[in-house]
């Protein structure tokens, strides 16, 4: 545990700085204990609360203060001594009643210590009768202060002091005789580890006389039998009687004294049980004031009773001479007077006289209510700042003595005011009193919210037996009426139904359009096909002619050899290779797709541009692929060269309709942003803006319709955004126009 931490807890019990305040009164009179409490940081109701605990912070400002204001430096040890005084006698009989002597005492010195120090521990040897020794161990090194073992040393002679002297002699404190002697041959002080402490004193009448009992039995046989035997038996009845009345003369004065000792334990015990029963029965008016208030308050439902009743239960389970509850007042912003007990009618009316708006600054019922902080005042005349002066002029007037302001909380919001006062009884209000009537003002807190509600449930109940009253006349003119949409909706949703297969049927034959439109596109490509074919064999029929030529000529020459003859063969099967792959080509376009696989874009779009090239080449038109990364798509991948073939036509027919010189086309295939995409670019010259937005309408030519479908692009748009599915836009950038193809997700990235 970290020094400081152990510093700001609670260590010493207000008993120890209770014996120091009680020796300044008696000893000291121009001592200002209120300034003395204040600069240490402590209340006069803590110290008078005994289960109150002080900081070791808290006890060395207030010994330093102490110490200047007396110029005592054994005020420490003096403290101590005085707790053997009749003034603080009576706290100390709560753990010595019924102990014969001091070395009994000291016996269970380290349960008592407990009761009033946390920051060392205490154990106890006898050594004889008269003499015990005492180890002090700190929790921690280097929290307690010097003086603090001068107050222990003080403190072990007054528990000697409460046996070994009548009580009467204490009354000239410290003037006492014949004090125990108090050895320390360990100190931490001094290095030491602990504290040693070895308490000598004087041997009690009631000790003497027992050991002289116990000694004169044996002696007073042996002296009888010697005169027996010297006297011959002469005189042996005389001296056996005078030896019997010494020894019962001794025994009953050490019987006495063990009885008086016993008497005076008797005594303390019952003075101490007496207390001990005050307190029960305190803390059972307590326990029951809090059970009678939840009991009870539970069943009301009416505000002013509930106040009532809590003002009944008060007065006759708590000790205090009156009390009172003020509550907010919300519609005039104050604090009013609500219920009260013990008051006579001139003091109630001034308690109603005050005047207690909720933004006046500098009374303590304001202060209470807004800081949702209980306030204890002993003493009226030093809280001035904090009462307020219509408040501190009507508790004077009313002859207050001391009072406590509890808030009356409920979900954080400040409901009123509980407070008590005392006027005959003088004992001093504690901390415990804060603590019950702060539970008691919970507990009206939550019965005053319990009555809103309950009153706000009443509200609500009527109100809703009206609504649930109109509610059934309604509902009753109502169900004529559904009925009768009911007949009419049963008639709908036959009509819906039908006009749902009816749409099924039209979903079904537009599919079959889709797909016939598709077909009609592919054998609109098919002559465009045909022409490409037709100029993706002439160069092979050309090459293939000019072989089968050579062969006669060569012949005539003598130079067909038979290394000439297998040259020729291989450059002939050469070409039909290339012609057969042409072939298989275009058959794979026309053939239909069966299921959606995932392929590589650039293929598939190098495959398409292959098809057309000898063609585009006759036509003049460039074409310029560039392919970055590797983007995969799933669909179909003769449906998706279908959609780039249109797209292409498309260029080409633009270049031949505006008989463009310069024709070129930029295709791209890349990656971006997690997309596959493609784009076609041309120089033709553009879409005109005023058909953009046409371009993939079916049917929607430019061309005339003994030139053009209408259908290319309007089938691309069909295969990219609903077959894939992608998007497929156009736009026009510089001198042409672009088409742009863009799949996104995981047909994106390859990993379909």
């Amino acid at each position: 545990m970290e020094p400081s931490r152990l510093r700001d807890m609670p260590l010493y019990n207000s008993r120890i700085i209770n014996s120091f305040i009680l020796l300044v009164k008696h000893k000291y009179s121009h001592v200002d204990i209120n300034e003395l409490l204040d600069y240490a940081g402590m209340k006069d109701y803590e110290v008078a609360d005994q289960a109150h605990w002080f900081r070791q912070d808290q006890v060395d400002r207030f010994y330093e203060r102490l110490l200047q204001m007396t110029g005592n430096p054994k005020i420490a040890r003096e403290a101590g001594r005085y707790a053997a005084s009749p003034d603080v006698l009576g706290a100390m009989r709560q753990y010595i009643l019924g102990l014969v002597d001091a070395s009994s005492t000291f016996d269970i010195i380290s349960k008592a210590t407990a009761n009033f120090t946390r920051s060392a521990t205490y154990h106890s040897r006898p050594l004889s009768s008269n003499m015990v020794e005492i180890t002090v161990t700190p929790v921690e090194a280097g929290l307690e202060k010097q003086y603090q073992c001068e107050n222990r040393i003080g403190f072990f002679e007054a528990i000697v002091l409460m046996f070994n002297h009548k009580l009467t002699d204490l009354q000239y404190f410290p003037e006492i005789r014949h004090l125990p002697t108090i050895q320390q041959p360990e100190c931490v002080f001094r290095g030491d580890p602990v504290c040693r402490y070895i308490v000598t004193w004087e041997k009690s009448a009631y000790t003497y006389l027992k050991k002289a009992r116990n000694f004169m039995l044996p002696v007073l046989v042996a002296v009888n039998l010697a005169l027996l035997v010297a006297l011959q038996g002469r005189g042996a009845v005389e001296i056996l009687l005078g030896s019997l009345c010494l020894f019962l003369l001794v025994w009953l004065a050490a019987e006495m004294s063990e009885k008086r000792a016993i008497k005076e334990g008797l005594s303390s015990t019952n003075q101490s049980i007496e207390n001990l029963l005050e307190q029960i029965d305190l803390n059972y008016n307590n326990a029951m004031l809090t059970h009678e208030i939840g009991q009870r308050l539970g069943n009301l439902k009416h505000l002013e009773e509930m106040l009532m009743d809590v003002a009944d239960i008060m007065q006759r389970r708590l000790e205090y001479d009156r009390g009172a509850i003020f509550l907010v007042n919300v519609e005039e912003e104050r604090l009013q007077l609500q219920a009260s007990y013990g008051y006579g009618v001139g003091e109630l009316a001034c308690l109603n006289g005050l005047d207690l708006p909720l933004d006046h600054v500098g009374d303590v019922y304001v202060a209470c209510l807004k800081e949702q902080r209980p306030f204890l005042i002993n003493n009226l005349e030093q809280e001035q700042e904090t009462l307020g002066q219509r408040t501190l002029a009507c508790a004077l007037k009313n002859g207050t003595r001391a009072f406590i302001c509890c808030p009356i909380v409920s979900d954080g919001v400040s409901l009123g005011v509980l407070t008590a006062e005392n006027v005959k009884t003088k004992r001093p209000l504690v901390e415990r009193d804060v603590s019950l009537l702060m539970g008691t003002a919970s507990i009206i807190g939550i019965s005053y919210r319990n009555c809103e509600l309950i009153g706000a449930l009443e509200e609500a109940k009527q109100d809703l037996e009206q609504r649930v009253a109109e509610r059934t006349a309604d509902l009753e003119a109502s169900r004529h009426k559904i009925e009768m949409q009911h007949e009419e909706l049963t008639r709908t949703l036959f009509e819906l139904e039908e006009e749902t297969a009816q749409r099924l049927q039209a979903l079904e034959e537009l599919g079959e359009k889709e797909r016939m439109l598709l077909q009609q596109n592919r054998l609109a490509a098919l002559g465009e096909m045909i022409s490409n074919i037709a100029h993706q064999w002439r160069q092979p029929l050309n090459e293939l002619g000019l072989i089968v030529q050579e062969l006669p000529v060569m012949y005539d020459r003598g130079g067909l050899t038979r290394e000439y003859l297998r040259d020729s063969v291989a450059r002939f099967m050469k070409v039909l290779s290339h012609t057969s792959r042409t072939i298989d080509d275009f058959r794979n376009f026309f053939k239909p797709d069966k299921e959606s696989v995932p392929f590589r874009v650039a293929d598939v779009v190098e495959k398409t541009l292959s098809l057309v090239q000898e063609s585009f080449r006759t036509l003049q038109i460039s074409v310029d692929l560039q392919i970055s990364g590797a983007p995969f798509i799933t669909g179909h991948p003769n449906e998706f060269s279908q959609a780039i073939l249109n797209i292409l036509f498309n260029a080409r027919d633009a270049f031949l309709d505006r008989k463009i010189e310069d024709r070129a086309i930029w295709v791209a295939v890349f990656e971006e942003g997690g997309s596959s995409a493609v784009t076609v670019r041309d120089n033709a010259g553009g879409i005109p803006e005023a058909i953009m937005e046409k371009i993939f309408d079916p049917y929607f030519t430019t061309r005339g319709p003994e030139r053009g479908t209408g259908i290319g692009l309007y089938m691309s748009k069909v295969i990219i955004e609903k077959n894939i599915p992608g998007r497929l836009t156009a736009r026009n950038v510089g001198n042409g126009a672009e088409f742009r193809i863009e799949v996104r997700g995981k047909e994106g990235t390859g990993e379909a």
